[in-house]
This record gives structure tokens, C-alpha cells and sequence, in this order.
């Protein structure tokens, strides 16, 4: 009885303990899976062996902090960042190459306007230059006729101009004195002679 008794309790320890070493197994697993770090093994009993031997896995003693600061993990790190540095700077370049080209056609569409510019001003002066010799020598022209008219008879003067446009009579009766344009007014056509005498008034 006693050698079964015995036999009983040692069955019943080295189930014990078997069970304490699979929730302390269960435990580090649970754990080292929080901390990311690989699983730990321990050491099966004899009685365990036989169903299933575990191969033992290497336990790295280096904490996640210890392995990212590993040299090939750095390396990692700065051949990204270098990379990533390369392409902005590749892009900050095209960006300013595309710049210089605009600011160089701007400088030539402005340098083309500011010629065509010039062109057009000189153009105006010649005009202008073109047109004050032209009414110059339409003045001139209408200083020779009131002159003409100037010398003939009223009646002869007033015949005569009655077949002109009426803005050169009104240009000649404006050159000649008050009482000449005023005698061959007075013998013009009473129509035409409202116009021009209108058209003086508005000058």
C-alpha cells in the first residue's frame, strides 16, 4: 500500500509540475508576443519528448529598440531617406528649369511688345507730322482762294461758291473779313447760306 501511495503522489507532482511548466511556458509566450520579440522556448520533460520534441529556437537577447538600431537597419533607414531626398531635389530642379524658361519667354514677348510699341509711336508721329502739313497746306490752299474771292465782285463771288461743298465755303468765308463774308453771304443761296452761316456759328 505504501508503494502505491508513493507512486500516486510522484504521479501526481510530476503532473503538477508539469502543468506549472506549461502555464510558465504559456506565460513568456504571451508576454514576448506583447514585446514583439521572438517566442522562447523551454524545456519540455521527458515525458512530453516522446509525443513532440520542440526544435529550440534561438532567443535574441537584443530589445526592439537594440534591433532598429542595428547597422543594416540604419542602412535601410538612410538609403530611404536618401532616396526620398533625391527626388525632391530632382523635382525642386525641374520646377526651377521650367521657371527660367517661362521667365525667359516673358522677357521676349515683353522685349516684342515694346517694339511693336516703338513701331506704333513712330508710326503716330508721321501721322500726325503727314496731317499737320496737310492742313497746312489746306489752309494755305483756303487762304489763296478767300484771297481770290476776296478780290471779285459780291455777286460774282457768291455765284461761284455756291457750287463749292459747303465746309470750303465755310473754311473761305471764315478767312476773309467780316464785311466781304458778310455781302457775299448775303447774295448765296438763302439755304446754303443758313448752313454755312450754322456751321460758322459752331466753330
Amino acid at each position: 500500500m505504501k508503494e502505491g501511495k508513493t507512486g500516486s503522489r510522484l504521479l501526481s507532482f510530476a503532473l503538477c509540475a508539469l502543468i506549472a511548466l506549461l502555464v510558465l511556458k504559456l506565460g513568456l509566450t504571451v508576454a514576448d508576443a506583447l514585446r514583439g520579440a521572438p517566442v522562447v522556448s523551454v524545456a519540455v520533460p521527458a515525458a512530453m519528448a516522446k509525443e513532440e520534441r520542440p526544435q529550440p529556437k534561438h532567443v535574441s537577447i537584443l530589445g526592439p529598440e537594440s534591433a532598429a538600431a542595428a547597422p543594416g537597419a540604419m542602412a535601410s533607414v538612410d538609403f530611404k531617406s536618401m532616396s526620398s531626398l533625391q527626388q525632391e531635389a530632382s523635382q525642386i530642379h525641374r520646377q526651377q528649369e521650367q521657371l527660367r524658361e517661362e521667365e525667359q519667354q516673358l522677357k521676349k514677348l515683353k522685349k516684342e511688345v515694346e517694339e511693336k510699341i516703338s513701331t506704333l509711336l513712330a508710326l503716330q508721329k508721321q501721322y500726325m507730322l503727314a496731317q499737320g502739313q496737310k492742313k497746312s497746306a489746306l489752309n494755305s490752299q483756303v487762304q489763296g482762294l478767300a484771297r481770290i474771292y476776296g478780290t471779285m465782285k459780291p455777286k460774282q463771288a457768291a455765284k461761284l461758291m455756291g457750287s463749292l461743298e459747303d465746309s470750303l465755303v465755310k473754311s473761305i468765308i471764315s478767312t476773309m473779313p467780316p464785311d466781304k463774308a458778310a455781302s457775299i453771304l448775303a447774295l448765296m443761296d438763302v439755304k446754303k447760306a443758313a448752313k454755312i452761316s450754322e456751321a460758322l456759328s459752331g466753330q
